[in-house]
């Protein structure tokens, strides 16, 4: 089924009349009733001024607050807090301890080839009991 714009034409000039008809009829009661208060709640402000702590009920005894219970709780909270810092700190150390490794590893290599660059190591040189005589570097007129 198809509807034709002479169709359509005709049903909207039947909702306007419609709805002129309705616009001037009086309203007989608002849409939705609401009561005079709403269930608001008026408050007023002291220009933020703060308003003063309300007092507790009951203040807890010095031996309900420490009891074993709470004291075993606590340590219990205290110990895997510090389990778990000694991890932490291990694995730093750990951490510290593998990058100075690393360094060290790298000197030793750049000393070595620093060494075989400049000549051969004493302990490669065979001995022979001779007297190696030093370059006199000193001064000997003794001023």
């Amino acid at each position: 089924m198809s509807i034709t714009r002479e169709e359509i034409r005709q049903l909207c000039i039947a909702h306007d009349r419609f709805m002129a008809e309705q616009a001037s009829e009086p309203i007989r009661r608002p849409p939705v009733s609401e009561p005079d208060d709403a269930g608001l709640i008026y408050k007023e402000y002291d220009n933020g001024a703060l308003m003063p702590a309300a007092e507790p009920d009951t203040a807890p005894s010095e031996a309900g607050l420490w009891s074993d219970e709470f004291v075993k709780t606590l340590a219990d909270i205290l110990d895997d807090v510090e389990q778990r810092m000694r991890r932490e700190w291990k694995h730093e150390i750990e951490r510290e301890i593998t990058v100075l490794r690393n360094e060290n590893a790298e000197l030793r290599g750049f000393l070595g080839g620093l060494l075989a660059a400049i000549g051969p190591r004493t302990e490669d040189v065979p001995k022979s009991g001779q007297i190696v005589d030093l370059p006199a570097w000193r001064r000997r007129d003794g001023a």
